[in-house]
Parts: structure tokens; sequence; C-alpha cells
């Protein structure tokens, strides 16, 4: 079996005969109108370029055939071997030792270009290495920060929700309570106690009052109707409210996860409220859809526009609490034409209620 290591060294030591003769064939043509040193250095370098990274004898055959090529095509008389004398042995000498010297120095240099290339390729890899670390930490601390947010805002509606039902079956329950006792009094004053009648009666008109209040003061916080019945019923029970004409569009009846439902309902309620104190509108529309796999809740009114979210924090504070679930805000609001809200919340995390 042939040693793949001898065919190898066979076939470079081939190249290395090969190649100076035939770029002296090459050179053939420049012959008597280029000066032979000039001819003499072309073969040189190319052959020690060629050889600078071979071994011993084929940088040395490589020298050998340069020398033999040169004196054979350009060495007058020409086609023929024309070592003559010392001086023509000098000559071949020194034009055999040149390749490998010519070698060693361009294998040098080859070696500290590659080396230059080998040590900037390392920082060029510690660079990107550093730089894919950097963009990990940057990765975990963005979503350690939307971990926290949807921890905030989720906190931030459990508190919600306990305060509004605390409110509702223990302050407000009392005020009923105390509105019923105050009636029960008031009737079992005698018709001829007129004024105590009419004292006991204002008393009974502040705690309907207060009541009333009250119960305005539990909606904002948190509608009991939003936990029990959904969006849609939540939005209506809104726009019933209202002093302006809202008209309400939902065209998506399933239960959401709980942090959807309140986040789209507290975007309609915020547009809501912009709209009748900033706005100065007239109407107000409400729509709500899927679009793409995200629940897309519009609100829209004919006020004077030009809503800026850097100019308060009722905007700003809504866009945390959409960005918070996975949420896109986006704000179209020209002086003059009116504004149009825009969020679109992600689906993924729609589930039965109360989960």
């Amino acid at each position: 079996m042939v040693n793949p290591a001898w065919l190898r060294q066979s076939a470079w030591l081939a190249a290395a005969l090969l190649t100076p003769a035939l770029l002296a064939l090459a050179l053939l043509p420049l012959r008597g109108h280029v000066d032979p040193v000039v001819v003499a250095a072309i073969l040189l370098l190319v052959s020690a370029a060629a050889f600078a990274r071979g071994e011993r004898l084929p940088s040395l055959a490589a020298a050998v055939s340069a020398s033999l090529s040169f004196d054979y095509f350009f060495n007058p008389p020409y086609d023929n071997f024309t070592i003559h004398g010392v001086e023509g042995a000098e000559t071949t000498v020194v034009l055999i030792a040149a390749v490998p010297v010519l070698g060693t120095w361009v294998g040098r240099l080859a070696g500290q270009e590659a080396a230059r290339e080998r040590e900037l390729r390392i920082q060029a890899e510690q660079y990107a290495a550093e730089l894919a670390q950097r963009q990990r930490e940057i990765e975990q601390m963005a979503a350690e920060l939307a971990a926290s947010r949807r921890r905030i805002v989720a906190v931030s509606d459990e508190t919600r929700r306990r305060i509004e039902r605390n409110l509702h079956d223990g302050v407000q329950q009392r005020i009923v309570t105390l509105s019923l006792m105050v009636r029960g009094v008031r009737d079992s004053v005698p018709d001829d106690l007129a004024q105590a009648r009419a004292d006991i009666d204002q008393v009974s008109d502040g705690l309907a009052l207060a009541l009333e209040e009250l119960r305005d003061l539990s909606r904002g916080l948190h509608p009991a109707i939003l936990t029990e019945r959904g969006l849609g019923p939540a939005l209506r029970s809104l726009a019933r409210r209202s002093a302006l004409p809202v008209q309400v569009e939902v065209n998506y009846s399933a239960r959401l996860a709980q942090s959807l439902e309140v986040t789209a309902y507290y975007v309609a309620s915020e547009a809501f409220t912009n709209a009748a104190k900033h706005a100065r509108a007239s109407a107000v529309e409400i729509v709500v859809g899927s679009s793409d796999g995200s629940l897309v809740v519009r609100v829209s009114d004919d006020g004077v526009g030009g809503a800026d979210p850097s100019r308060g924090s009722g905007l700003a504070g809504l866009r945390d609490r959409v960005e918070a679930v996975g949420g896109v805000m986006t704000l179209d609001s020209p002086v003059g034409s009116g504004t149009v809200l825009t969020v679109r919340l992600p689906l993924e995390a729609r589930h039965n209620a109360g989960s």
C-alpha cells in the first residue's frame, strides 16, 4: 500500500521542480525586451513565495529549477545551459541559495501575519463572547424587570379587589343598615315633631349620598361586575354611568385571564375619563375585538386631540400596565382631530375566569 505521506512529499517535490520552469516559459516573451535581472527577481520571488512554507527538499528543488530555468532561457546564448567559469558558478550558487533564503524570509513574514491574524481572531472571539454575555445579562435584566412589573400590577389589582370587597361587605353594608335604622327612627317620630322628622330626613339623604359616593369609589377601584361577568358587561356598565354618549362594541365574548380583563377595562376607563375631562369630546366609541392572536381595544373620541403621554401620569401609567402584560399601546391624537387610543394585548395567556 502506498504511503500517503510519501505521495504528498512526491507531489510537493514535483510542484517545486515544475513551477519555476513553467513560470520561465510564461516569461519567455519578455526575453530580449526586459533586463534579465528583473526576470531573475520574478523567478526568485515567485518560487520563494510558492514554497516558503515547504520543507527543505522542495525548497531546494525550487531553487535549482529556478536557477537552471533562468540560465537556460534568459542567459545568453539562449536555450542551452551556459554556466562558464567561476562567475557563472557563483551566479548559479547565488540563485540557488536565494530561493531558500527568500522563502525563509517570506515564511517568517507570513508566520508573523498569521500570528497577528490569530491574535486578532482571538480578540474578536473574546469581544464576541463578552458581547454575548452582556446581551444575556441585559436580556435577563429585561426579563426580571418585566416579571417585576407584572408582579407589581398583579399585587396592585389584588389590593384593589380586596379593598373593593372590604368596602362592599363592610362599610357599605353598615351604611345600608344605618340608613334602614334611621328610616325606622323617622317613622316612629310623631307627626307633630316636624323639625325632628326633617332633620332625620336630612341625615338619611346624607347617608344615601355617602353610600352612592362609596359605591362609585368601589367601582373605580375594581368593579365587581368585571370579576363576576367579564369585560363586555363591565364596559357596558361603565357606558351607562357616563354623562357622554358612549357606544360600546364588544366582538369577543370569551373570558380572559384576570390580568388581561383588568388591563383592557382600565384602558377603556382611563381613555374615557380623559375624553370626558380633558378632550371636551361629545361622543366616545369603545371597540373590543381580536386580531392576529391579540385582544384589540380601541377607544376613540371626537375631542380636541393633542393628548401627550409625557404631559401626565395617566397615559404613562396606562402604558406601563399594558406593557407589563406584554401588550403594546399606540396613541393617535392630532390637535383638533380627536384621539384614538389602541391597545393590543396577547391572548396566549387566556384561560378561564378566576385563574
